[in-house]
């Protein structure tokens, strides 16, 4: 057995289901993932197109996971064992990739589940970094989230009533307790709110969206260096 199937079956995250999206037609976008590729359907089912096959050249897959379609119709997949994420077309024409096999920033290890906001930004949950990265409509790596969560009313509650978890709780790093733990998804809403299904902790961290529209003469045109 190889050492990425080793990882994917003790983080029990292989995607062997991976995901759909739809677009603002009510088309049906699926990802098949053991065929490597992603096939489109009508809302009723009715089969489309299909594109990408095995390898790691532009619009071939290793194992897609996530999937997400902007407000434009262009259609975003999270390759999973490629480290990377593609954009396409509506119709499957290859536009650009980013992202490469590491802990960097912008840099990937499985990457999951994916959307993109009102805004043209680019989220993606990258599994294996236990974080979210932001990146720009053009791929461009933006910040990291890696988990900052508190404690929800219930649990103070329970804290406050329960002396032993509470003197536990003080002998205790609470860092590790903040951060994510392999998420494998990321929704963003219309009010820029992020939400991250917690996989490894069971919970959900909601963050909110800080940013300010600019009009094309608020900010200086592309430099060259």
């Amino acid at each position: 057995m190889t050492e990425e199937y080793e990882w994917e079956i003790a983080s029990g995250a292989r995607p062997d289901g991976a995901g759909l999206a739809f677009d603002l037609d009510e088309n049906v976008y699926v990802v098949d993932a053991w065929n490597h590729r992603v096939q489109k359907f009508t809302k009723d089912g009715d089969f489309l197109l299909m594109w990408g096959r095995f390898g790691d050249g532009d619009g071939e897959f290793n194992m897609p996971y996530g999937i997400a379609v902007d407000e434009l119709g262009d259609v975003y997949v999270a390759d999973w064992r490629n480290d990377r994420v593609q954009k396409f077309t509506t119709e499957g024409e290859f536009i650009f990739a980013f992202g490469s096999s590491g802990s960097g920033d912008g840099e990937f290890d499985h990457p999951a589940g994916l959307c993109v906001d009102k805004d043209g930004d680019i989220y993606v949950a990258d599994c294996g970094n236990d974080r979210v990265q932001l990146f720009s409509a053009e791929g461009r790596f933006v910040e990291k989230f890696l988990g900052d969560a508190s404690l929800s009313r219930s649990s103070v509650e329970y804290l406050i009533n329960n002396a032993r978890p509470l003197r536990l709780r003080e002998m205790t790093s609470l860092e590790r307790q903040k951060r994510l733990r392999s998420p494998r998804s990321v929704r963003v809403d219309d009010r820029g709110r992020m939400f991250v299904p917690d996989f490894g902790s069971f919970r959900v961290q909601v963050y909110q969206k800080d940013a300010i529209p600019l009009g094309p003469d608020q900010i200086e045109g592309p430099l060259r260096d």
